[in-house]
């Protein structure tokens, strides 16, 4: 067996071209083509004609995150530095080197060109015949937010870390012959030690005829303070700081956020911790994994997340087809939603709670009295409990506006089950809190094909969360506030979708070439 020659620091004595060592079915040259069909006019004419250094390309460096995103790195430093490094990038930049902090400026800036990316990974699937749009899976997923959950601030701290930067002003006027010579206006650095800051909590609350101890402050809002007394500058930035997270508390009926990220908001994560967190929200296309829409919201909760997905695919690809079946879990079950989907004529498919409690046999075996082991028979209008005794319908009453219908049966008082079931003495009383549109949607979901199509669900939607959390290992995000983080998922759903159309395409072409031999 022969042995290859190690030829390293050999000379080339014909220049070759990057494209040379890029092999010619390369995803970047799909990104490249795709970057080259989205309009930088606006954008660039901020920069023509204008004194300084010339600027970088947005187009340019659209490319890099772009690419950057398929290989899971999103860390603007590791961009840059594949610039210096990797053939692939030096190709999509063209041998430019922009360093990490015009990264992270671009993305902070041309985020309406990267949710136009987004959107056009959309279209050229479906041009290219990837999507059907015969069934469209909904669902969301918590990322953790680029937040620390011990820098927390509450508006009690708020108002107090106001009213002892003012008091700290005012003792400043008055003993300016201990503290020198000042201008009067700056805060006393011995204010931020905790025992002074203890006596003008006291002293604050004693004004204000405040008993309680919501006053004290956490190590954070006392970190606030030592950051006031540096200078005027940074008591200014304090004020923002403070600013912010009031607007944010305002927002939310949650009783803290965090100091590095306000906008986050504390949501329970898949082991039962709770963290502070996004919401990310996408639809599926059940035939091609493409992600058809995507937002980030703060809301910890998915129950008003289905009529934004929808109307975003509409403004993406136009009215859907009548054919066109949409699926999510109990989550979205709200009477709004419901109606939504009836008013506009949309075939959907979401479980209500007790059909998601069947599908669970350990609850079912727990609680042998819960509602959701009586089962209702629409023909009758009754339930029948566990120990098959019947419960007629008795009353209907309004309760917010939604009409309520109970059911009782008086053989509770016999029954050897009465104190596991509802207590000494009393009769087990069924509230039915549907409607006409819930009940429609329960006898829809108990048919075949309504379980059916509500199985194509999970292997739809899992999938693409899969790939961004196991295979490019998003599991927080690296920016903060809803608008950045909003960039980084437009950028996750960039890369999933161009994996999908590239892989679709890479597989046709292979087909085809074996077909013609």
């Amino acid at each position: 067996m022969a042995l290859r020659e190690d030829r390293i620091g050999q000379t080339w004595l014909v220049p070759k071209r990057l494209t040379d060592f890029i092999p010619e079915n390369h995803i970047s040259y799909f990104i490249a083509n795709l970057v080259e069909e989205l309009d930088f006019k606006d954008i660039d004419r901020k920069y023509r004609h204008t004194r300084g250094k010339a600027a970088y390309s947005r187009r340019m460096l659209l490319r890099l995150v772009i690419m950057a995103s398929v290989d899971g790195i999103f860390s603007s430093r590791q961009i840059a530095k594949h610039t210096e490094e990797n053939m692939v990038y030096m190709y999509l930049s063209g041998m430019d080197k922009p360093d990490f902090r015009t990264i992270c400026r671009f993305k902070i800036e041309c985020t309406e060109q990267i949710e136009e990316a987004f959107k056009m990974t959309v279209n050229v699937a479906k041009k290219a015949g990837l999507v059907q749009l015969k069934h469209i899976a909904i669902d969301g997923t918590k990322i953790k937010a680029n937040a620390s959950s011990s820098n927390l601030i509450n508006e009690e701290e708020i108002n107090t870390i106001r009213e002892i930067l003012k008091k700290g002003i005012q003792t400043d006027v008055e003993e300016n012959k201990i503290y020198g010579d000042k201008r009067g206006d700056e805060i006393p650095k011995d204010l931020t030690s905790r025992k002074k800051v203890q006596e003008i909590i006291q002293k604050i609350r004693e004004e204000n005829n405040d008993t309680s101890n919501e006053n004290n402050l956490r190590k954070s809002s006392y970190n606030l303070l030592k950051q006031a007394v540096i200078s005027k500058k940074q008591e200014k930035k304090v004020h923002q700081k403070l600013d912010l997270a009031e607007e944010q508390l305002k927002k939310t009926a949650q009783k803290t956020v965090s100091l590095t990220d306000p906008e986050s908001r504390w949501m329970k994560n898949k082991k039962n911790r709770m963290e502070f967190s996004y919401n990310m929200q996408i639809a599926v296309d059940y035939n091609s994994g493409i992600i058809l829409a995507s937002s980030i919201t703060q809301d910890p909760t998915d129950h008003h997340q289905l009529i934004p997905q929808i109307e975003q695919i509409n403004e993406i690809l136009g009215p859907l087809s009548e054919d066109t079946k949409f699926s999510a879990d109990n989550g979205y079950y709200t009477r709004k939603n419901l109606k939504y989907l009836e008013e506009n004529g949309i075939d959907g498919y979401i479980p209500n709670r007790k059909q998601v409690y069947e599908t669970k046999p350990r609850l079912k075996k727990a609680k042998p009295f819960s509602k959701h082991n009586f089962a209702y028979y629409y023909t009758d209008d009754l339930y029948i409990c566990p120990n098959n005794k019947k419960l007629s319908y008795k009353k209907t009453y309004n309760y917010k506006d939604v009409r309520m219908r109970q059911y009782y049966c008086s053989d509770c008082l016999k029954c050897p089950d009465q104190l596991k079931c509802v207590g000494k003495d009393r009769l087990r009383v069924i509230t039915d809190y549907g409607n006409d549109l819930s009940k429609k949607m329960a006898l829809k979901m108990e048919t075949p094909k309504g379980k059916q199509e509500f199985a194509k669900r999970k292997q739809t939607v899992e999938w693409p969360f899969g790939n961004i959390k196991e295979n490019l290992k998003f599991t927080e995000f690296y920016t903060r506030g809803i608008k950045q983080t909003k960039t980084e998922k437009n950028l996750l759903s960039i890369s999933h979708n161009l994996k999908r159309i590239y892989n679709q395409t890479q597989n046709k072409t292979k087909i085809n070439n074996h077909s013609n031999t």
